[in-house]
């Protein structure tokens, strides 16, 4: 019995199967199934459902008008909401909604240079603004460093300095609240220096008592008026105005013992006010004069009378 292959019905063909070489200009409505491969030169479609995979080297996304692609990318639809990896202007780049996940052993890459892996930055970064950093086996820096605009090092002067940007000294301590500029440094003379800058005191402090004070005016202080406790010991030679000491002890000047003075001149003084005991070493003695004078009654000059008769041969 013969099959009926073609129809015509109102303007409408109906046929099980077409073999044509050439279709142009046609339009299609409804779905088409094809078994086998579709070879077209561009396909132009709002919506691509794709189930298998896409066998080709690169998917281009086009402006039509010439332009950027702004927007164009991959649309992840459903669940909380929509996941994209798209095109963006402003600067130009492409933003994801997601997290980037590279394979352990993998790093990221610019220019062919691995910048992040999974341990380590690349030797290409060389700027960042790392406000937190764990615990650093080692840490090399060959400029300036400023540590909370607390602590600084300038490599060009080869100087630290706490509490402040400008260091007088190798080592220098600003005591803002005080006003007080501490200094650890060398002087011109290849000599160690260690003060204050500034117009302030030097206290040497142990156990919370101040031992020696070195005053800014340069008067020097041993232990705290009104104690009694501080003990001075001095092993050599000790001297007072003079450079190069002969003796244990030496003074270039009169001495105060005890309340009672002991200066030198070749007689009783006529002039100035003394207390009684104070002494005058006689600068010229000889025979038939005296080793010097005593004062016996305080005021200006005193009475005055000569002790230590230097005998004749």
């Amino acid at each position: 019995m013969d099959n009926t292959t073609l129809q015509v019905i109102d303007g409408t063909i109906t046929v099980d199967t077409i073999n044509v070489n050439t279709m142009t200009s046609h339009t299609v409505k409804g779905d088409i199934t094809v078994f086998g491969v579709l070879s077209a030169g561009q396909i132009r479609t709002n919506e691509l459902l794709v189930h298998r995979r896409f066998d080709q080297q690169y998917l281009e996304f086009a402006n039509p008008e010439g332009g950027e692609a702004i927007g164009a990318g991959l649309l992840w639809t459903g669940g909380d909401y929509n996941r994209q990896l798209v095109f963006q202007s402003n600067p130009n780049r492409l933003f994801t909604t997601e997290n980037i996940d590279i394979n352990n052993g993998n790093s990221y890459l610019i220019d062919g240079q691995a910048v992040i892996s999974s341990n380590s930055l690349g030797k290409g970064i060389v700027n960042s603004n790392l406000q937190t950093v764990g615990t650093l086996k080692n840490l090399v820096v060959s400029g300036p460093v400023n540590i909370g605009d607390t602590i600084f090092f300038n490599p060009v002067s080869q100087r630290v300095s706490i509490g402040t940007a400008d260091a007088n000294g190798v080592l220098t301590i600003f005591d803002y609240y005080n006003g007080v500029e501490l200094i650890l440094s060398g002087d011109s003379d290849g000599e160690g220096v260690i003060g204050t800058f500034n117009t302030k005191s030097l206290k040497i402090v142990t156990d919370n008592q101040t031992r020696a004070t070195f005053h800014q005016d340069g008067d020097i202080t041993l232990g705290v008026e009104g104690t009694d406790g501080t003990i001075v010991r001095t092993y050599g030679t000790l001297s007072v105005g003079v450079k190069n000491p002969t003796a244990q002890l030496e003074v270039a000047g009169d001495v105060r013992f005890d309340g009672k003075l002991f200066t030198k001149g070749n007689s009783a003084p006529t002039s100035g006010n003394y207390m009684q005991g104070d002494i005058v070493w006689n600068t010229n003695p000889k025979a038939n004069s005296y080793v010097g004078w005593v004062c016996i009654l305080g005021g200006s000059p005193g009475q005055w009378l000569p002790f230590g008769a230097i005998a004749a041969n």
